[in-house]
C-alpha cells in the first residue's frame, strides 16, 4: 500500500498528485493541506491537524463527504505532518509520499526531512516530493534511476558516511568518508541510467534536483 500526505507548504499541481495515486492509494490531508484537494475536487480518506489553516469552505465540504476527521488541539508536541505521518505508519504500507512539505517555513521542512528518518527506521520507503525536488533518506547501498544529465546531490544526516563510493555519475567517488556539511557531493550528474551509491554505515541524504 502507498500513502501520499499532502501539507501546508508550497500546493502540488493537480497533475502532480494525481501522477502519484496509484489504486492502493491512501490519501491523507494534514490541516491546509486540504485546500489544494478541495480545489482540485480530490477527496482523501483522512484529514488530520488542528485545522487553523485550512480554508473554512474546504473543511465545511469534507465534513459532508466520506473522508475521516480526526482534530487534535492548537497547542500540541506533533507538527499536523507528524501525525499525518503516524497515522500512515500504523498502516504498515509499503511507501509514503509527503507532497506540500516544501515552502517557506525552513523549520517545517527540517522537521518534515526527520519524518524520512522515521520512516527508514521503520523500514517504510519514504520520500518529499515536489516539481524540482526529490528528497529521501537511506541507510543502506541504494542504487538511483534518472537521466544523463539528470542534476543529484548528496548529504551526511548524522553520523559521517563511511567508505562512500559513487559509479555511474559525473564525479564518481571511492571510499570516501562523508561528514555533515562538506560540499564535495553538491550537483552530481547521471552519466548512466542508473547511479550507484555504496557505503558501510551512516545515513545518506539523497536529493534528485531539477532547475
Amino acid at each position: 500500500m502507498k500513502v501520499i500526505i499532502i501539507s501546508g507548504g508550497n500546493p502540488p499541481s493537480k497533475e502532480f498528485i494525481t501522477k502519484e495515486i496509484t489504486e492502493d492509494t491512501f490519501l491523507i490531508g494534514a490541516d491546509s493541506g486540504a485546500n489544494c484537494l478541495y480545489d482540485y475536487n480530490i477527496e482523501p480518506h483522512l484529514l488530520v491537524g488542528d485545522f487553523d489553516s485550512i480554508d473554512k469552505g474546504a473543511f465545511e465540504y469534507f465534513k459532508k463527504g466520506k473522508c475521516i476527521i480526526d482534530i487534535y488541539p492548537a497547542e500540541k508536541d506533533f507538527t499536523d505532518t507528524e501525525i499525518a505521518a503516524q497515522k500512515a505508519l500504523c498502516m504498515k504500507p509499503n511507501e509514503i509520499v509527503f507532497l506540500g512539505c516544501i515552502g517557506s517555513r525552513v523549520d517545517h521542512l527540517l522537521g518534515n526531512i526527520g519524518m524520512l528518518k522515521i520512516c527508514m527506521e521503520n523500514g517504510v520507503d519514504a520520500c518529499i516530493k515536489d516539481e524540482n525536488n526529490d528528497i529521501r533518506l537511506v541507510n543502506t547501498s541504494t542504487s538511483l534511476s534518472g537521466t544523463v544529465g539528470q542534476i543529484f546531490s548528496l548529504q551526511s544526516y548524522g553520523d559521517e558516511i563511511i567508505g562512500l563510493t559513487i559509479e555511474g555519475s559525473k564525479y564518481p567517488l571511492n571510499n570516501y568518508n562523508l561528514k555533515t556539511g562538506q560540499s564535495i557531493t553538491i550537483s552530481n550528474e547521471f552519466v548512466l541510467p542508473q547511479v550507484e551509491l555504496k557505503f558501510k554505515s551512516g545515513t545518506l541524504m539523497i536529493i534528485l534536483s531539477s532547475d
